[in-house]
C-alpha cells in the first residue's frame, strides 16, 4: 500500500511539471508569434478612433525621444478599407505608415514575394499580407498588381441617384506579401503614410507605437497621458488570448492538484497497515513510557517519507519526459504548423509551485493521517 501511494503522488507529480513546462512552452511560442506583429509598445487613445496631440504632447514625445536615443515614437494611420482586385474582394485595414515601421516589424524578412525594387511606382504602393493577398487572388508581386482601395464618405449624403459620390477609390500597386503572423497577415495593408493622410483626411494617427520597452520609458508615458492613453506591451495587446490560455492552466493545475489530493489518501491506508502489523511493537512503546505525541511523530515522518519519495520521483519521471520532449520530440503539433513538435519550457519556477503544491497537500494528509491512525490504536 505504501507503494501504491508513492507511486500515485509520483504520477500526480510528473503531471504537474510536465504540464506547467507545456503551457509555458506554448504561451512562449504564442510570444514569439507576436513579437514582429506587435510593437514594444502601443499607445492608443482612451476614447474616440483617433489619437490627437496637443502641443503639449508633442513637446514631451520630443523630450523623452532625445532622453532616450534609442526609442522611436511611430504614429501610425489606420482605417478600415475594402481593397479590390478583379472579382476577389477582402475588407481589412490599411496602415499609414513611414521606413520606421516597416524596419522595426522587421517586414523585410518575412517576404514572400517582391515587385523589382528598380521600378520607380511612386508613393501609391501596398504590402499585403498573405491572408490579404490570398483572399485578394494575389499569389505574385513581380509584375505588382493593382489594387483598389475603396472607402465610404463619412460626410456625403447618399442617394439613389448618386452612390458614385458616396465612395473614394484609389488604385495602389501590391509591391510585396508577406507573412509575419496569421492574424496580422489576414488584417494589415501596410502604405506610406502621405497618401494614406491623403486618401482618408485623417488629421490624427490612430495610435502611436513606441519601438522601446524600456521600463522607464513607459513610466514616463503613462505619467504624462494618465487616463487620456492606453499603454500595452506585447502581451497586453494579445490580453484576451494569453487570459484564456492563463485561465485553462490554472483550470488544468487544479485538476492536476486535486489528483495529487486523491492519491495523498493512500498515505491513510499505507499508515494503517503499519499501525496494524506493528501493534505489539506500538503496545510495547506505550509500556516503557513513550507518549501519543512521540508515536505520531513516528508515524508523521513514515508518511512524509512516502510524500518525499513520491515526489522526488514524480520530478525526476517529469523533467526526463520533459527533457525528451524538447532535445528528442515524441508528441507532434501535426501538419500545418510552424513547430513540428509541441514545445516545453522548463523552469526553475515550475519546480518550486509543483514542490509547494505537493509537500502542502501530502504534509497535511500526513498530519491529519497520523491522528486518525493514533486514534484507532487508542479505541482498540
Amino acid at each position: 500500500m505504501s507503494l501504491t501511494a508513492l507511486v500515485g503522488l509520483a504520477l500526480g507529480t510528473a503531471a504537474m511539471i510536465v504540464v506547467l513546462s507545456a503551457f509555458a512552452g506554448l504561451e512562449n511560442l504564442v510570444a514569439e508569434q507576436f513579437e514582429d506583429a506587435n510593437p514594444p509598445l502601443k499607445i492608443s487613445p482612451a476614447e474616440g478612433p483617433y489619437f490627437a496631440l496637443s502641443p503639449e504632447d508633442s513637446a514631451y514625445l520630443n523630450t523623452t525621444a532625445a532622453l532616450y536615443p534609442e526609442s522611436v515614437f511611430e504614429p501610425v494611420y489606420e482605417q478600415r478599407v475594402l481593397l479590390a482586385q478583379g472579382e476577389n474582394q477582402h475588407i481589412t485595414y490599411v496602415l499609414g505608415v513611414s521606413d520606421e515601421y516597416v524596419q522595426n516589424h522587421r517586414l523585410n524578412e518575412h517576404l514572400l514575394t517582391q515587385a523589382d525594387p528598380g521600378l520607380d511606382l511612386g508613393e501609391s504602393t501596398l504590402a499585403l499580407g498573405a491572408g490579404v493577398a490570398y483572399h485578394l487572388g494575389v499569389s505574385n508581386a513581380n509584375p505588382p498588381p493593382i489594387i483598389t482601395v475603396y472607402l465610404p464618405k463619412i460626410e456625403a449624403t447618399t442617394t439613389a441617384l448618386n452612390l458614385s459620390d458616396a465612395v473614394r477609390a484609389k488604385n495602389a500597386f501590391a509591391t510585396s506579401i508577406h507573412t509575419v503572423q496569421p492574424d496580422y497577415d489576414v488584417s494589415k495593408a501596410i502604405a506610406p503614410r502621405s497618401w494614406v493622410q491623403d486618401f482618408t483626411g485623417a488629421k490624427h494617427p490612430s495610435y502611436l507605437e513606441v519601438y522601446d520597452d524600456n521600463t522607464a520609458l513607459r513610466k514616463s508615458i503613462e505619467a504624462h497621458f494618465g487616463d487620456r492613453a492606453i499603454i500595452a506591451d506585447r502581451l497586453e495587446q494579445e490580453a484576451t488570448l494569453f487570459k484564456v490560455m492563463r485561465s485553462e492552466r490554472l483550470v488544468v493545475l487544479a485538476i492536476l492538484a486535486f489528483v495529487v489530493v486523491l492519491a495523498s489518501f493512500g498515505i491513510v491506508s499505507a499508515l494503517t497497515i503499519i499501525a496494524l502489523e506493528k501493534k505489539s511493537d506500538i503496545y510495547t512503546l506505550w509500556s516503557m513510557g513513550t507518549s501519543n505525541a512521540q508515536l505520531r511523530s513516528i508515524f508523521f515522518k513514515n508518511g512524509l517519507f512516502i510524500v518525499l519519495a513520491g515526489w522526488a520521483a514524480g520530478l525526476g519521471l517529469g523533467s526526463t519526459v520533459i527533457m525528451v520532449q524538447e532535445y528528442v520530440g515524441v508528441v507532434s503539433l501535426g501538419s500545418g504548423y510552424i513547430q513540428e513538435y509541441y514545445p516545453v519550457i522548463l523552469s526553475w519556477k515550475h519546480y518550486l509551485l509543483t514542490t509547494g503544491i505537493v509537500l502542502s497537500i501530502g504534509t497535511a494528509i500526513s498530519l491529519w493521517s497520523t491522528r486518525k491512525v493514533i486514534q484507532q490504536i487508542n479505541a482498540a
